[in-house]
């Protein structure tokens, strides 16, 4: 009797331990993940999708994605079968990990992590040796627009940067003065920061067209090499001319200081 009884409880144990098995690898079987469940990315900001296939469709049901971090975000659920969001540019000196969770019917159904990586200290180049020339625009958008030009090789022979191999810093000034010599214009001294949002603040250098270009050996540049300032100014003075500007070169923040001493030239386009 007792060897009875006891073959009963092993049985019984085993009985419940496969049914418990069951109900884990059961888990939310109305969805599954069907992209990485691991995702590194740069230091810089970024986007990223999760893609998913529903293989049970409940009657009014619907995916929800949260993260974990403040960091990951903006998601957004427009296309059927993917989730699209958005990393923030990280601001350590070290890596991080968020976690999304995606929801469907209200239930978890999967997570995704994210590792991004550090954010270095940022390097920093003083250059000296290019030259500076200019366009003048005369009105435009109620401003005086000036637009300068740093080089190392300068411009063609009809007067524009696409030099094979040169290296440009755009800026695209738009200030309330005016040139006091228009055959010989000049910036007017003062100190211009960079305008990243576009907003049409007066004496600031826009976004639009102010940019550090690579040129390749044709002397073309790909929007790869068209490099966006994250933040930056211009500070002109007598007979010196300083442009700092902050970017990021794939992926690692750089800080560059363009400095110009002596007299630099202004093509009149107005």
């Amino acid at each position: 009797m007792k060897r009875l009884f006891s073959i009963f409880c092993i049985f019984a144990m085993l009985l419940t331990s496969c049914e418990n098995n069951i109900v884990e690898e059961e888990g939310n079987q109305a969805i599954k993940l069907t992209s990485q469940e691991v995702v590194s990315v740069g230091c810089g900001s970024s986007m990223g999708f999760i893609t998913y296939e529903i293989l049970s469709p409940k009657e009014g049901a619907t995916v929800e994605a949260t993260a974990d971090v403040e960091w990951i975000g903006n998601f957004d659920y427009k296309q059927m079968g993917k989730i699209m969001y958005n990393v923030e540019n990280n601001p350590l000196e070290e890596k991080r990990t968020g976690v999304i969770t995606v929801m469907y019917n209200g239930e978890a159904a999967f997570t995704v992590t994210i590792n991004q990586a550090e954010n270095p200290a940022p390097t920093k180049k003083t250059i000296t040796d290019f030259q500076l020339t200019g366009k003048y625009y005369g009105i435009q958008s109620g401003m005086y627009n000036y637009y300068l030009i740093f080089s190392d090789l300068g411009l063609d022979a009809d007067n524009f940067y696409s030099v094979p191999n040169g290296h440009y810093y755009f800026v695209d000034l738009f200030l309330l003065e005016a040139p006091a010599d228009a055959s010989n214009v000049t910036v007017p001294l003062g100190t211009y920061s960079f305008d990243k949002t576009n907003s049409g603040f007066a004496d600031t250098f826009t976004d639009t067209y102010s940019w550090y270009q690579i040129n390749d050996e044709a002397g073309n540049a790909s929007s790869k090499n068209q490099i966006s300032y994250e933040k930056g100014t211009l500070t002109v003075e007598e007979g010196k001319v300083t442009l700092e500007v902050t970017l990021y070169i794939d992926s690692i923040e750089e800080i560059h200081t363009v400095v110009y001493e002596g007299d630099y030239s202004m093509i009149n386009e107005a």
